[in-house]
Formats: structure tokens, sequence, C-alpha cells
């Protein structure tokens, strides 16, 4: 279908704001989060109305209106709740010559292009969605991944922090951290066995292996959305005398059962969630006492911290650390 007059003369606006986006990239490839607050900031003034002037936007040598609270309120419009700085770039005095330097392209691009009337806002608001995908792809994603590892929780729980918070991030992440975490699991459960070490994406075939993992001759298959094809690698376990078992979130349990009930194999195959094979296990580990629960946590962040860094090109998968977890060593 063709695109629209309007829709092609939004990309033109969102192509020149592209280009000028990525001049302001660092020589490390780093792109400063002002530049994407900034950029938050002006298509919000612009929905008032183009062109944007400068006095609008002035409050002495900072951006008006720029706060942490104000970035946060447009992220959460754009259905982004991860948290971001509290000052949101306000007190960078490096903001305004950016702000400025944008305006003068929206304006120059809206001019070109003949914005007015309704159009004004719909330009501005592809213009604050393309700077939320900026800064979800440039800050957010770049990140550790950031949760509450309380001890005293059941690890089962903390599993499903941990998937929650990956599933957040828009780059796709949570089925390579599922099977970190799983694998972290097998690592410590069978310290002498040799356990699966590659990277997430890494298919059943190019691994050699029946599963994500192969221990004895059960194969796990470590899955966010299970899909036809998961039959088809249990079936091939069957056929080679493996005993298949899938894991899945806790949510998609009963899809999973589903397909495989469909394609009679519910009675072969078996089926658990992430979080309770990897919490109860965790806990088994650590004889179910309080402070070896502890440990035993702080061994599993570890772990999977050590697979991230040494398996993953993308250290923004690592787990943040605690302080507590330090005082194991």
């Amino acid at each position: 279908m063709k695109s629209s007059p309007l829709s092609r003369r939004v990309d033109y606006v969102i192509s020149e704001i592209s280009v000028w986006f990525e001049s302001n990239r660092q020589a490390s490839g780093a792109v400063n989060t002002n530049v994407m607050t900034a950029g938050l900031i002006l298509a919000n003034y612009a929905r008032n109305g183009l062109p944007v002037s400068e006095e609008s936007i002035r409050t002495k040598s900072q951006v008006k209106g720029l706060t942490g609270s104000a970035i946060s309120k447009i992220l959460k419009a754009h259905g982004e709740s991860r948290p971001f700085t509290s000052e949101g770039g306000r007190t960078s005095r490096g903001t305004l010559p950016i702000a400025n330097s944008l305006r003068q392209v929206l304006n120059k691009a809206a001019e070109d292009e003949g914005f007015q009337g309704e159009d004004i806002a719909v330009a501005a608001s592809e213009v604050e969605r393309f700077f939320v995908e900026q800064l979800q792809r440039e800050y957010f994603d770049k990140q550790t991944i950031d949760v509450d590892i309380d001890p005293a929780k059941p690890v089962s729980v903390l599993v499903a922090d941990i998937l929650d918070a990956a599933d957040q991030r828009k780059d796709q992440v949570v089925g390579i951290v599922a099977q970190h975490l799983v694998g972290a699991k097998l690592q410590l459960r069978f310290p002498c066995l040799e356990v699966g070490r590659d990277k997430g994406h890494a298919a059943d075939q190019q691994t050699g292996r029946g599963g994500d993992f192969d221990i004895g001759n059960t194969a796990f298959h470590v899955t966010i959305a299970p899909m036809e094809k998961l039959v088809d690698r249990c079936r091939a376990n069957l056929r080679n005398r493996q005993r298949p078992v899938v894991l899945v979130p806790q949510g998609r349990v009963i899809g999973a059962t589903q397909i495989l009930e469909v394609h009679g194999l519910i009675d072969r195959v078996g089926i658990q969630s992430i979080e309770t094979f990897v919490g109860t296990n965790i806990e088994e580990i650590a004889t179910y006492e309080r402070d070896a629960i502890e440990l035993s946590v702080a061994r599993f962040v570890r772990t999977y911290n050590d697979r991230i860094n040494d398996i993953e090109v993308d250290g923004s998968l690592r787990i943040t650390e605690p302080e507590w977890i330090s005082s194991h060593g």
C-alpha cells in the first residue's frame, strides 16, 4: 500500500532529524542522552505550532521545561516506564545549544514540506516517537538489567522479575536472558557436567545438541514464545531416544501445553515454567536454609553474569549486582 502524502512529508522530516541525530554521535559511537531529551522536549513544544522560536524553549542558559519528570511523562505516554535520570539533562549547559541546533533543523524541514494546521501535531508526534525510540536504543537498552535482588523473596519471584525487566526492553533480549538464566542454574546444579555455553540465538541444529541444553538424555528447550517448530524439535528428541523438556515463562505454560496436546505429545514432553525450574532448584541447592539461599542467589547472579561476559557481546544483558553480593566474594 502506497504511503499517504502526509506520511511522506513526515518521513522527510524524520530523515532530516535522523541525519542531525547521527551527526551528534561521539567517536566512541555513543550518543549523549541530552541529545534525545532535548529532542523530546522540542517535539513537545512543536505540538503548539511551527516554527519553534528560540525564546519559547529557553530559560536563562537552560532548556525550558526539561526536567526528569517531564521526560518520564513523555516516555510513559509511549509505553516506556523504565526509570530515567531525575535531572533529564536540565543541568547540563550543553543541552541548550543542542536544542537550538535541532530547532533549526526541525523548522527548516517543516518549512520545506509546508506543514500547517493539524498536520503539525502529526509531525511533532512522530518526531517525539523517533526520540523515544532512540532513547530506548541508546540508553535504556544499554543499561544492565536492574531489578531488586532480594534473597528474602522466593527465587522464582526473582527470576520472574528479571524476565519482566528484560521483556520491557525494545531490543527483544528476553529469550537470550531466559536461556542464560537456565544455563546458570544448570551450571550450579551440575558443576561436574559440561553445560552448553552458546549465544542466545544459536539454534539447536548449530550446536549439535537436541535442545538448548542436554543433560543426560534429556533435552531442555528454553523458549519465550512456544510455536509449532517446537513440536518438530520434540519429535526429533523422541526419535533419538531423548526426553524433551520445554521451559517457558509462567504465563506461557498453558499455551505450550495446548500446542503439545494438539499434536498428541502432552504425555511425552515435560513442561515447566522457567521461574519454577530455576527458582526451586536454587533453593534446593541451599537446602532451603535462609543464609544458604542468600549465598546461592549471589552465586546464581554471578554465574549468570559470567555467562554473559564470556558468551554474549552485549554487556547490557548483565544483571546489576547489589552491594551485598560483593560480600560473598
